[in-house]
């Protein structure tokens, strides 16, 4: 497994733990796909890197990566779903600037996650092309791109466990477009649910040299139909469970951290983030 650090001047948030990963289907490869800036790929999923803000009221959890909310609950999670509109970015020919939209189980408080969604980057001759691309990934194991999607474009992302399987599904609902694949996996906690829009991080080849990327305007983002299930219980909302919505931060230098967008309350089973800023690259160790 890898054990994913984030040290900066103002923090040290540390995820420790182990993951084992076998029969993975569909997947040619764990290595993770696409490319990103030359000689970097995306590492679009992983656990939350939380960072330590004094003061910070239990209730919201800050972090480096991720924003939206999470679920937990004393019973496994056996189902995470949302929809969402992909979101179209803003490319001003800044480098590494990217956004990811997805829902996954694990990774809250747990060191593998199960997940699936899309991401959008600045690409291109002076990074000012938008790309957009669908992924499944079973972290620590690599993420997989499957197909491209559009701006605009209606997204269904889940993940369900029965009998001892993982189904983790994507589907781009405009176009048809939808990759289902299975995948076991023994020290998985299935502990907690999570609606996320993430800044991922971008590694080289060997994952020896790691950063969390800026994060692309996205404008605005609702993440809707966010449901979960338990071990013999219903499929609920997100309300239905104790919940925690997220921050997504950036260190500020002499301490502190300023917030990279803004995370609506829960309507319903939907919420909606606002895009802030895109802050700077943030420096993490894989390993």
């Amino acid at each position: 497994m890898r054990t994913k650090r984030i040290f900066t001047t103002a923090l040290t948030a540390a995820l420790t733990g182990a993951a084992c990963f076998t029969g993975m289907t569909g997947a040619a490869s764990a290595a993770v796909t696409g490319t990103a800036a030359a000689g970097n790929v995306p590492v679009p999923g992983g656990p939350i890197a939380k960072a330590n803000a004094p003061g910070n009221s239990s209730a919201t959890t800050i972090s480096l990566n991720w924003s939206g909310y999470a679920a937990t609950s004393a019973k496994k999670f056996t189902y995470v779903h949302s929809a969402y509109v992909q979101p179209a970015i803003t490319c001003p020919g800044v480098a590494n600037q990217w956004v990811s939209n997805w829902a996954g189980l694990d990774g809250y408080n747990t060191p593998t996650v199960e997940q699936d969604g899309t991401d959008a980057h600045c690409g291109g001759p002076g990074n000012t092309t938008p790309k957009y691309e669908a992924w499944y990934e079973m972290y620590p194991a690599g993420s997989v791109n499957v197909f491209a999607v559009h701006p605009g474009d209606m997204i269904d992302a889940s993940v369900s466990y029965a009998y001892g399987e993982f189904s983790l599904t994507i589907s781009d609902r405009t176009t048809g477009k939808s990759k289902t694949v299975s995948a076991t996996c023994s020290s998985c906690a299935r502990a907690s649910a999570e609606w996320i829009i993430e800044r991922p991080a971008l590694c080289n080849n060997a994952l020896t040299n790691c950063f969390l990327t800026r994060l692309a305007d996205f404008g605005t983002s609702t993440m809707g139909g966010d449901e979960a299930q338990v071990t013999g219980g219903k499929v609920k909302g997100v309300a239905g469970f104790t919940n925690f919505p997220i921050d997504m931060v950036d260190p500020v230098s002499g301490g502190g951290f300023i917030s990279l967008d803004t995370v609506g309350p829960l309507s319903g089973n939907s919420f909606t983030a606002t895009w802030d800023r895109s802050g700077n690259t943030v420096p993490i160790t894989l390993g």
